[in-house]
């Protein structure tokens, strides 16, 4: 049976228990929706559920009464809006300026704590019973306001250099084991369930002073550890301990402490709330030779999962949660002599055995060694999930064994094979599951506050599923719990495409050229529905990185047969810029996305990089050495004339030169504009060339580079400033810009909206001097820049506390402060001045993305989810845009933060 225990998962009251060790990278298919974590992952409250996602972050939905969301307000989430408009809950930053993620969860009554990325824990919503353990009072409320969540959210004191390795919580208190093993209570301490032996501090932490070393850990006898708890809604608590024995504390009014003796009068059998109780407590007898391999516990009852298999129940018996099929007021354990061997097993069924339980007021479930699932006890709201209201396990003709049906969770989304259920946890009237294939929460019973997460109204009265046949199985929809994650987000004139973390690519916006890749015309994205599941992705085949121009779009993508990268191009074919030979569009029709080839760039030359402007591509080949193709107005190819390349394909292959960068020079980057190139040299210097009507070129002149015989072979590098070097480039329409070794940003070039940010609306590079004074863009006190995209008439940075910064042309709310007017362009606009990008609650960014040649911008987020503001042209934003004075997203106040919905990218499972 060990590896029979290695599975098995203890689940407590009310949300129960998480293990951070329990917690697995999700197995991903090529694309899907937001994955949940492992069986740690997910927890069930009273009325709320909290799942842990893709990369460590929490959502919470259903009932917020009490903050127990964590949202900084009081509103229910998950009946009439789906988890992608739900944000995920700000557990502060580290020291580095990144997120707080969460390995374990566990949801109470009315509050929800979290183990963070560091093994410390926090906890919120409702102070009463003093269950968040923070010192704040019964009367308190921690998270109804975005201030309180977040750094100002503090820790809970758990004793000089003690972490938690596991969390649980009910209405009444939270539970931690420790990273030494051992276990801590703080919150209600009636009838000594906290195990401190005495009641004399009726609720403990809601004083600063109650916590941290003044709570000592709960004496379970001379060198016994825990491995897990169970906590009863009723005041009791129970430890597995680390030689597989249980022992209970607390209210034994039920038996619930399975006490040889069973109950006494007068409270007599307490324990835990009398000096010297606790150190003297026995395991509880389940039989000879029996030990125990996991626990669960209900408002009055609590259930064992035995090292054989066989479950065994104790305490109150209501409704049938004992599962013993007798009458309502037969208790086990209340009594002399009921325990041990004369406990039975309770009948799962011919030949079946438990391998997880979870229960909850009075209901138990298990998951079975078939991976099958069996509930009993009381049923309403459908939370048995047998499609009706009846209990189980309370009727003496016989409602458990092999009639006691399976609950049946349904099959996969493609094709007949049944879900396979990892994780089961048992909220106050409603039940979810994990299941193993994507990793996706299915959630049955009460949905009275959303609690489902399913997005939409459950039918009633009173909203719930399960409760009517036809209302499980394949009918019970799975909970919609977010857009899928995306690596990389690309940003053409009017349309978007993300690389998808599962290796794939979807595209939407504008497609009046078959840039989206979809084999027709039409745009996505500017009507409803379109979006999500709805949306097909454009490549079949695992995809390196996505780049986007204007109308066309290129993927770099694994070559046949091949571990190399290779680069293919679709949409407009104006001045060749698709680059094999193309005279019409490619990718408005299914065949030629089918029958799309790859760009012949020479014998054996593959891609590393590459960049598109607005008719022009230049990629970063696999020998360092940089070649550009299409429109050549302006010498952007940087091939000392002003021939276009790609036009035919006698253009490409061997027959296209590579771009002279200098005498032993090469290429680290490349930089697109309009109709400009810049390139990061090996020696981070940069060189750009191509068009220099407003000094984007950084010469200190307006001269074209790179169209004339002989000008790349003299070209010289941008002057940066005295012993300053590059470390990334962007380009835009008309401007450049660098990231510096000194993480500052310089821009030159075009500055009619301020887009250099030198709080000027002269340009800078277009005349003798400039570039030697050109000055670092103000970014605010102490703040520095991690990255840089240059726009069309703006610029962002990505800084370094991971905000984001925009400044330039604003007409379309493209620097997505709540307003239309232009900054940088005036004195008193940067630096401090200059507001940060509101992502949402608590959200920051991984990546910052312009359009070249329009007004729009898109962040990439922790979360790995895009955010897409400015200008709304054929659904580019991922939406009929925002319902303000103008469809553009980001020009009026309001539009921004949490009311900027994530791109639905829905879940496209491909097997």
């Amino acid at each position: 049976m060990a590896a029979l225990a290695a599975s098995l998962l203890a689940s407590a009251c009310a949300g129960g228990g998480a293990e951070t060790g329990d917690l697995e990278e999700p197995v991903l298919a090529a694309s899907g929706e937001l994955r949940v974590l492992g069986p740690s992952a997910i927890a069930a409250g009273s009325n709320h559920t909290c799942a842990i996602f893709e990369a460590g972050f929490v959502k919470c939905w259903g009932k917020n009464d009490s903050a127990q969301l964590g949202l900084g307000d009081t509103a229910n989430r998950g009946m009439s809006t789906t988890n992608d408009s739900i944000p995920f809950v700000n557990l502060g930053t580290n020291s580095s300026g990144q997120p707080h993620t969460a390995k374990a969860i566990a949801a109470g009554g009315g509050h929800t704590c979290a183990i963070l990325d560091d093994d410390t824990v926090k906890c919120w919503g409702t102070g009463s019973n003093s269950v968040l353990g923070i010192g704040v009072t019964i009367f308190d409320t921690i998270g109804d306001s975005p201030s309180e969540m977040g750094n100002s959210l503090p820790t809970v004191n758990l004793g000089t250099g003690r972490t938690a390795k596991a969390i649980y919580a009910n209405s009444y208190r939270t539970c931690v084991i420790l990273d030494n093993d051992r276990a801590k209570c703080w919150g209600a301490n009636i009838y000594g369930s906290l195990g401190q032996d005495t009641t004399a501090d009726t609720y403990v932490g809601d004083n600063a002073a109650d916590m941290g070393d003044n709570l000592p850990p709960i004496e379970l006898g001379a060198g016994r550890t825990v491995k897990s708890l169970a906590l009863a809604l009723e005041h009791f608590t129970c430890a597995l301990l680390d030689n597989d024995t249980v022992k209970c504390w607390g209210n034994n009014s039920f038996g619930g402490l399975g006490l040889p003796g069973g109950t006494g009068p007068d409270r007599s059998t307490d324990l835990g709330d009398q000096a010297g109780e606790m150190s003297g407590i026995q395991p509880i007898d389940f039989g000879t030779g029996r030990t125990v391999q996991a626990i669960a516990a209900g408002e009055n009852h609590v259930c064992a999962v035995l090292d054989n298999g066989q479950v065994k129940c104790w305490g109150a018996n209501e409704i049938g949660e004992l599962g013993y099929d007798d009458d309502n007021t037969i208790r086990r354990g209340d009594d002399p002599n009921e325990m041990g061997d004369n406990l039975p097993p309770v009948d799962l069924g011919t030949n079946l055995a438990a391998k997880a339980i979870t229960a909850n007021g009075s209901r138990t479930c298990v998951l079975l060694t078939n991976d099958g699932i069996k509930c009993w006890g009381l049923n309403w709201y459908g939370a048995l999930g047998l499609g009706d209201t009846t209990a189980r396990g309370n009727d003496p003709t016989g409602s458990m064994g092999d009639a006691l049906p399976f609950v049946d969770i349904g099959t996969e989304i493609v094709g007949a094979t049944p879900l396979v259920p990892t994780t089961i946890v048992a909220g106050g009237d409603h039940t979810c599951i994990i299941e193993s294939t994507h990793s996706q929460i299915k959630c049955w019973g009460s949905d009275v506050y959303g609690q489902l997460g399913v997005g939409m109204m459950a039918p009633g009265p009173p909203p719930a599923r399960g409760d009517e046949p036809g209302e499980m199985g394949s009918s019970l929809p799975f909970a919609s719990t977010g857009s899928q994650t995306v690596h990389q987000v690309a940003v053409g004139y009017n349309h978007v495409c993300a690389h998808l973390n599962g290796g794939g690519v979807k595209c939407w916006g504008y497609n009046g050229a078959g840039q989206l890749g979809l084999g027709d015309a039409d745009a996505r994205g500017d009507v409803n529905g379109e979006m999500g599941v709805s949306l097909d992705e454009s490549l079949i085949g695992v995809v390196e990185s996505i780049i986007a121009g204007e109308s066309f779009t290129c993927a770099l993508q694994e070559l046949p047969s091949s571990s190399l990268t290779g680069i293919k191009c679709w949409g407009s074919s104006f001045g060749g810029k698709l680059g094999n030979g193309a005279t019409s569009n490619q990718g408005d029709s299914v065949a030629e996305m089918s029958s799309l080839d790859f760009i012949n760039l020479g014998t054996n030359r593959t891609v590393k990089s590459a960049s598109a402007g607005n008719s022009h591509v230049c990629a970063v080949l696999d020998d360092d050495t940089l070649k550009c193709w299409g429109s050549n107005s302006s010498g952007q190819l940087g091939l000392d004339d002003t021939t276009n390349r790609g036009v035919s394909s006698s253009d490409m292959g061997n027959l296209l030169s590579t771009v002279y960068l200098g005498a032993s020079r090469t290429a680290r980057a490349v930089a697109t504009g309009a109709n400009h190139t810049c390139v990061l040299l090996d020696n981070n210097t940069v060189k750009c060339w191509g068009e220099n009507g407003s000094g984007q070129l950084g010469r200190d002149d307006t001269i074209d580079q790179g169209d004339q015989a002989n000008e790349m072979q003299n070209l010289q590098a941008v002057y940066l400033g005295a012993n300053r070097t590059a470390k990334a480039i962007s380009a835009g329409a008309e401007h450049s810009c660098a990231l510096l070794d000194d993480d500052t940003v310089k821009c030159w070039g075009h500055n009619g909206y301020g887009q250099l940010g030198l709080e000027s609306s002269s340009n800078r590079g277009d005349a003798a001097g400039e570039m030697a004074v050109l000055p670092a863009v103000s970014l605010g006190s102490g703040r520095t820049a991690k990255a840089v995209s240059a726009g069309r008439n703006h610029t962002c940075a990505l800084l370094d506390d991971n905000t984001i910064k925009c400044w330039g042309r604003n007409h379309r709310g493209q620097l997505g402060l709540g307003n239309s007017a232009t900054s940088g362009d005036s004195a008193g606009e940067m630096g401090d001045s200059l507001p940060t990008v509101d992502l949402g609650f608590g959200r920051r960014a991984k990546a910052v993305v312009t359009s070249t040649n329009g007004h729009s911008t898109c962040a990439l987020l922790d979360t790995s989810h895009i955010k897409c503001w400015g200008e709304s042209v054929g659904g580019n934003l991922g939406g009929p845009g925002c319902t303000g004075g103008t469809q553009h997203c980001g020009d009026a106040a309001g539009e921004m933060g949490d009311a900027l919905p994530i791109i639905n990218l829905g879940r496209s499972y491909l097997y």
